[in-house]
Order: C-alpha cells, then sequence, then structure tokens
C-alpha cells in the first residue's frame, strides 16, 4: 500500500501532486501502483508483469529492464549505469530536464518491496502515452533545475541519509524490521532498485529498499 509522501528533496525537483493532472485522463502519471507497458503503441504494448527474464526483455529496446544495487556505488558508476540503461545516453544537461517527478513511500515496505520510490516521466510520455498535457502544455512544459540522472542521484543521497548505509547505522535510524530482519541473524541494510518502465518514452525510476545481512 503506497502511503503519504513525506521526502523533500529540497526545491531543486519539482514533485508533482499523486493526484496530477487535474483532468479526466485514464491513467494517470501520478499512479505509481501501476507500471507503464513498453513500447510505443504501434505495434502494441508489451505486458510488464512478466518475469522471465529471457521474455521479459523490451521486444522494440536494446536495453532496459530492472536492476538492484547497493548503497556504496559512486556516482560516475551510477552515472554509468544511466547511460547503459539508455536513460540518460549522455550527460547533455539541457535534453533531460523536461519531466515530472512523482514520488511515493510505502505504509509497509516489507509488503510493497520498496521504502521509497521516485518516477520520472518525460514531457513526451505525459503527452502521448498518458496524455495528461496538451500540445500547448508542452511546448511549454517547464525545465528542472536536475537533469534525470542529477534528480535520481538526489533521491540516493537523501535515503542514505535518512537510513545510513550500514545494517548497524540503519537499525539505530529505525530500518530494523521493515523488510523482515529479526535485528540479529538478519539486518537491514540500505539498497536501491532502478527500472525503464518504457523506453521509447523514457520513463523510469528508482525506489530505496533493503536486504538482509545474515550472520
Amino acid at each position: 500500500m503506497l502511503g503519504k509522501i513525506v521526502i523533500d528533496l529540497g526545491k531543486k525537483i519539482r514533485i508533482y501532486p499523486p493526484d496530477w493532472p487535474d483532468r479526466n485522463i485514464e491513467i494517470r502519471p501520478s499512479d505509481l501502483a501501476r507500471f507503464a507497458p513498453q513500447g510505443n503503441g504501434i505495434y502494441g504494448y508489451q505486458d510488464p508483469k512478466k518475469v522471465n527474464p529471457f521474455v521479459g526483455a523490451p521486444s522494440q529496446e536494446a536495453n532496459g529492464g530492472v536492476i538492484y544495487f547497493e548503497n556504496d556505488v559512486t556516482k560516475q558508476d551510477f552515472e554509468a549505469l544511466i547511460r547503459v540503461l539508455g536513460i540518460q545516453p549522455a550527460r547533455s544537461r539541457e535534453n533531460f530536464k523536461n519531466f515530472a517527478a512523482f514520488m511515493s513511500e510505502a505504509e509497509v515496505p516489507k509488503d510493497c518491496g520498496f521504502i521509497a520510490q521516485m518516477r520520472i516521466v518525460p514531457k513526451f510520455g505525459l503527452r502521448y502515452l498518458f496524455k495528461a498535457i496538451t500540445d500547448d502544455e508542452y511546448e511549454t512544459f517547464p525545465e528542472q533545475k536536475l537533469d534525470i540522472a542529477d534528480a535520481f542521484w538526489t533521491f540516493i543521497e537523501y535515503e542514505k541519509d535518512r537510513w545510513g548505509t550500514c545494517f548497524d547505522e540503519d537499525e539505530r535510524k529505525g530500518l530494523r524490521g521493515k523488510f523482515g530482519g529479526d535485528g540479529y541473524f538478519a539486518r537491514e541494510e540500505l539498497s536501491f532498485g532502478l527500472m525503464v518502465e518504457n523506453g521509447y518514452y523514457n520513463i523510469s525510476r528508482i525506489w530505496s529498499r533493503a536486504w538482509l545481512v545474515t550472520k
């Protein structure tokens, strides 16, 4: 179950409200309980619920998918990962700032599989996949102060500060038991997930999670 948003990433990232946009559309880009399908729609959309990695790869994209990583990733390595996944192929900051960001937190992280998450939907996807903005709004859609890579990195840094980076520190900051750890034989340590929801529209999301450090 998704809970209320309590994360504040500062003034550099404009976070859109969970009921945005205020118009009647079938699926809101702010609905983080649903995942965007793969594809551009011309040949149909690919069901994102497949779990077999061989058949779950995006049929119309060379890269994408889901990856999990520890909290000790360097910014340089993370930026390389962003490039490899095709989320931001180059560090061209001028071309990757026209997006909406949406966030949510899990009320019960163990059941949801995440602590907090952020979804990035470029204006191209807002207009042509979700139909959440008009043609006029597309032309005047406001830029973010950060590009996608820096927005995701800001999220990582915030969660590291909030929960710590080792299981002892995480325990002191309240992560203990959120993913089924017992505080002794299995202890939670902060980690992350990153996925390309739709490569054609460049929709992606990042989330904080925990893995169990066991004896």
